[in-house]
């Protein structure tokens, strides 16, 4: 038996100056009366450089870019983009927090590529 010290950990370079690892969740707090719009801007705001495409919970959608983008769905995009995040997880008022799978773009990307290795999103009520 041999003792050693692990490793470091892989790391993915998002943006020029933000790398990620497995092991990262981003963390959003009092969220309580956040709409979907207010969660999209924080996320691009603290991520400079990041574009938000799609959002969901577990396997269930709550927002597809390419769904709402497409011609004759603006009303449906504002009226998703202004409910209460809380109201299109379809959280219990007792939950106090909820978990979204998000998919980003590089801002820049002119081919829109996906970026893998985008965190999971904590959204703490």
């Amino acid at each position: 038996m041999q003792a050693s010290e692990p490793g470091d950990v892989l790391k993915s370079k998002l943006t020029e100056g933000l790398e990620v690892t497995l092991w990262d969740v981003w963390t959003v707090k009092d969220a309580k009366d956040m709409t979907l719009k207010k969660l999209i801007e924080h996320l691009e705001t603290t991520y400079v450089g990041l574009e938000v495409r799609d959002i969901l919970r577990g396997n269930a959608p709550i927002f597809f870019h390419a769904i709402m983008n497409a011609p004759g769905k603006e009303q449906d995009k504002n009226k998703t983009l202004n409910t209460a995040l809380r109201t299109l997880a379809e959280c219990d008022t007792d939950e106090l927090y909820v978990d979204l799978a998000i998919t980003c773009v590089r801002k820049d990307d002119p081919e829109a590529k996906i970026l893998e290795g985008v965190p999971p999103v904590r959204v703490i009520f």
